[in-house]
């Protein structure tokens, strides 16, 4: 688990920087381009044309298959929030199998637990020490529940019910394993630089073969370099769990504290 530079910075100024650069990199090809003084015949117009069209067009692709990995990665959260409120519930459901003081027991764990799993993907900007420190301790937890499950089962090894109970908890474990991978995979950071410093040659190309026209549609190009800026900044917001205007829905974990709560009064 690291920090890396697009993860961690404010979402504003990530942004700001990419406008800033594209926009530098559009005049820059204009001013190159200007300076180059080519009379521009027919034939090398339709050349420079078909060079722009040919960068743009796999810079969009690119641009698209960088945000459908994004949203894919952005889906299996928050099927991993519901497949491992799903198993805590299991868990909790048969620990009502057990005997009365084992039920306690668990009941407590239960409560810590999903404390612990809620604090760690439901905060926003928590730092690198303290999200370690909150999944040291959720695997504490994770080994005081599987010995109570296997106490339940060295106690009576013939009982059904105890092990179904130590199966759930075995289920519980492994998701949360499953999810904190979902949590931490994210869109390589490489990627994203290398799909900047694309769009940044794509812009400075299209200045350029303005600057060769002598015609420099500055409005068109800043609102190009703004719309490539936004679709930039949504493909981080997706892959940033708990930042941002997209969040994992955390609904099937509030729920959950709902039931155990239920369930100890029981």
């Amino acid at each position: 688990m690291t920090e890396e530079l697009l993860y961690s910075q404010p979402q504003w100024l990530i942004g700001l920087v990419t406008l800033v650069l594209l926009i530098i990199s559009v005049e820059t090809g204009f001013w190159i381009g200007l300076k180059a003084k080519v009379e521009m015949t027919q034939p090398m117009k339709a050349q420079i044309s078909t060079i722009q069209t040919a960068i743009l067009t796999i810079f969009t692709f690119l641009l698209g298959f960088t945000f459908a990995m994004a949203l894919s990665r952005f889906d299996n959260r928050k099927q991993m929030v519901v497949k491992e409120s799903n198993a805590i519930g299991t868990a909790v459901l048969r620990s009502k199998l057990l005997p009365e003081n084992q039920r306690a027991k668990m009941n407590k764990l239960f409560k810590q637990y999903v404390n612990v799993e809620f604090s760690i993907t439901s905060r926003a900007n928590v730092p690198l020490e303290e999200r370690k420190q909150q999944n040291l301790e959720a695997k504490q937890l994770q080994t005081l529940m599987w010995d109570e499950a296997f106490a339940a089962t060295e106690n009576n090894p013939l009982s059904v019910p105890a092990g179904l109970f130590a199966t759930s908890i075995n289920q519980l474990i492994d998701v949360k394993t499953e999810r904190d991978i979902a949590i931490s995979n994210h869109v390589p950071e490489i990627v994203l630089l290398g799909l900047l410093l694309f769009a940044a040659l794509a812009i400075g190309i299209l200045g350029y073969g303005n600057g060769l026209a002598a015609t420099h549609a500055r409005y068109p190009a800043i609102i190009l370099c703004l719309v490539i800026t936004i679709s930039f900044i949504l493909i981080i917001d997706l892959d940033r769990p708990n930042r941002g205007l997209t969040k994992v829905s955390q609904e099937s974990m509030i729920d959950l504290m709902s039931i155990i709560n239920k369930v100890s009064k029981e």
